[in-house]
């Protein structure tokens, strides 16, 4: 097992500064911080667009190793 920390875009602190998440290895943090960016998103997505929600992964020694983002666009059709 490794530990791994969670930093979002909303929070200058990481989930878990203390204690951090044990994983089996970086693509099972992974998926945990695609469950955090997709609650995230249920909170709402942002307002404006070109903002995105995102969710840094990082190591035990809390390098960032991985980056999940969702990104909002608008995309006008002409008509």
């Amino acid at each position: 097992m490794t530990t791994f920390y969670f930093k979002t875009d909303e929070s200058e602190t990481y989930f878990g500064a203390d204690e951090g998440y044990d994983f089996p290895d970086l693509m099972s943090a992974i998926g945990e911080g695609k469950r955090l960016l997709a609650e995230m998103a249920s909170d709402g997505i942002p307002e404006d667009e070109g903002k995105r929600l995102s969710v840094e992964v990082r190591n035990s020694q809390q390098i960032p190793v991985a980056r999940l983002a969702l990104e909002f666009h608008i995309s006008f059709l002409a008509q």
